[in-house]
């Protein structure tokens, strides 16, 4: 908005404000409200808002400081694993050598092929397992929480055992927002399953087998459940 500059009226309270010649800006003496004038004929309004630039600001910070977290929990994952794979890699290495050196002989074949079968066996195993399955999946977790995931509610499983209704809800309650329920039309008589048990729940296209895993409360859910 521009006009000639005599006077200028406040766009927040409409008091009248004398312009003196040459000024750049002023301030309205009744509500504080910032005029800027572009030049020496025109001005222009300029409403500053102290508390929306300070919340602005710290929200910033506050974001800032979430990543900085973030980045360093990411880290110190990283440093664990690396230094979990380390041992898990000498530990196998060694228990490995031990049960061929066994069974090298003839005395200890037996021996060697024992050790290495509830030995080196669960400990290259179940170490794997641990490293490159369990805790990249916490991770995981963790990280998508963080960026607003939510947990697959516990208590709904086994899902053949409930109707398709109960399960819906709780993932209703849960947070999860696109939910389809499809009917499998496979009851004729309702002998051996009961009208609207579930068949089975996925979530983005992969079936749910264990309760406590990480998703996006968008993530497409589908529950199939038996039905004439």
């Amino acid at each position: 908005m521009s006009i000639k500059v005599n006077s200028v009226k406040c766009p927040e309270c409409g008091a009248d404000l004398p312009v003196e010649e040459g000024r750049t800006q002023l301030f309205c003496s009744y509500c504080g409200s910032k005029i800027i004038i572009t030049d020496e004929n025109k001005y222009t309004y300029h409403y500053v808002d102290d508390a929306a630039i300070k919340q602005a600001e710290t929200d910033k910070l506050v974001k800032m400081r979430e990543l900085d977290l973030e980045e360093k929990r990411e880290s110190e994952g990283h440093t664990i694993r690396s230094a979990l794979t380390i041992i898990w890699l000498i530990l196998s290495t060694i228990v490995i050598v031990i049960c061929i050196i066994e069974m090298s002989s003839e005395e200890g074949l037996v021996t060697g092929f024992l050790m290495l079968f509830y030995l080196g066996a669960p400990l290259v195993g179940g170490g794997a397992y641990l490293i490159f399955k369990i805790l990249p999946e916490k991770e995981n977790n963790r990280s998508l929480i963080r960026n607003g995931g939510i947990r697959f509610p516990k208590g709904i499983m086994p899902f053949n055992d409930k109707n398709y209704e109960v399960v819906r809800n709780a993932l209703e309650n849960a947070g999860f927002t696109n939910i389809t329920c499809i009917n499998m039309h496979d009851l004729t008589i309702g002998l051996l399953q009961k009208p609207g048990s579930v068949e089975s729940v996925s979530v983005n296209g992969k079936a749910i087998i264990s309760e406590g895993k990480v998703f996006m409360p968008n993530d497409p859910v589908t529950i199939t459940y038996h039905g004439k």
